[in-house]
């Protein structure tokens, strides 16, 4: 076992005598070469979590081990033990990538340093043309990418990867699950820290998904799906954000964002539901749908409309 989280509660004070529960009594473990997948909202406590895992925090109750080790007494050992790819983006400068991995590299595995890893995670990423283009000049999405290899250059046992998709083009995001599925498969374990619920499901071994402190599952994809529901569900791409659609009758649960709208319904009205979603294209109010069993999305969607609790 890599990492064990037992009871942790952190708990910050606010003006006058108010206080913010950030995390309340959780627990879960993560064993050697799993992908561990931390979902929820801004606010819900994912990056308190993390602080406290990294030992940059202290939990005001429960204790965190790091292959059988307590972060509370040991926490810049805590540090060694862990690799970061923080949200925020990693401010370059005039480094290039290839300088700025180089240099975290050297720091972490010194003298062992293999300048060839830097070649191969550049190429496994398709970054050859950023490669020595100065960090200033990158954009959003090469500065990215330039991040989650300073945080695998030298991966330590657990690393922790803090929405390591954002503004990376689709071709790079397919190509950098492969890269973090090769770290799992070399033993290394991952949490990857995200509120992009769809992709996530892909990737994953296990996920947990809190809210306001507190986990409302912790599982495989497929045990959250089930424990939530056996419906099936559809999602349309609106011709408009501003269409007013006649929802069917048997819609059982109803999500919109935007121009995509999604609802869920029992499997023996999926026939009726085909045929209203053919209606509202053939009357150009729907630019497309799918149907498709529960997803990950659905249990997220449905169990974040609760209150929180323990699940």
């Amino acid at each position: 076992m890599i990492l064990e989280v037992a009871g942790v509660t952190k708990v910050f004070s606010g003006k006058g005598e108010s206080k913010t529960i950030a995390n309340d009594n959780l627990s879960f473990r993560i064993n050697e070469g799993e992908l561990f997948g931390l979902l929820g909202q801004n606010g819900a406590g994912k990056t308190t979590l993390v602080n406290q895992i990294l030992g940059l925090v202290t939990p005001d109750k429960g204790d965190i081990h790091l292959l059988g080790k307590s972060v509370l007494q040991s926490p810049k050992w805590a540090r060694t033990i862990c690799s970061v790819q923080p949200q925020s983006q990693v401010p370059l400068g005039f480094l290039t990538p290839r300088q700025a991995v180089t240099l975290m590299g050297k720091m972490r595995a010194g003298k062992a340093f293999d300048s060839k890893r830097v070649d191969q995670l550049f190429d496994s990423l398709d970054m050859g043309e950023w490669a020595n283009k100065e960090g200033e000049k990158l954009s959003g999405g090469a500065r990215r990418l330039t991040a989650f290899c300073m945080a695998v250059i030298a991966p330590g046992k657990l690393v922790i990867l803090d929405e390591p998709t954002n503004d990376v083009d689709p071709v790079r995001r397919r190509l950098l699950w492969n890269v973090i599925r090769d770290l799992t498969n070399d033993g290394t374990s991952v949490i990857l820290v995200t509120h992009n619920v769809v992709e996530a499901e892909k990737v994953v071994d296990r996920v947990a998904i809190i809210k306001q402190g507190q986990f409302l599952a912790v599982g495989s994809p497929s045990e959250i799906k089930s424990s939530v529901s056996n419906l099936m569900r559809i999602e349309v791409n609106l011709a408009s954000d501003l269409v007013n659609i006649q929802i069917p009758s048997w819609a059982l649960s109803t999500y919109q964002k935007g121009s995509r709208l999604l609802f869920s319904m029992d499997p023996s009205d999926v026939l009726p539901t085909i045929d209203w979603a053919k209606d509202q294209s053939d009357n150009g109010l729907v630019i497309d749908y799918s149907l498709s069993p529960t997803t990950i999305e659905d249990a997220y969607i449905e169990l974040t409309s609760r209150k929180a609790g323990v699940v």
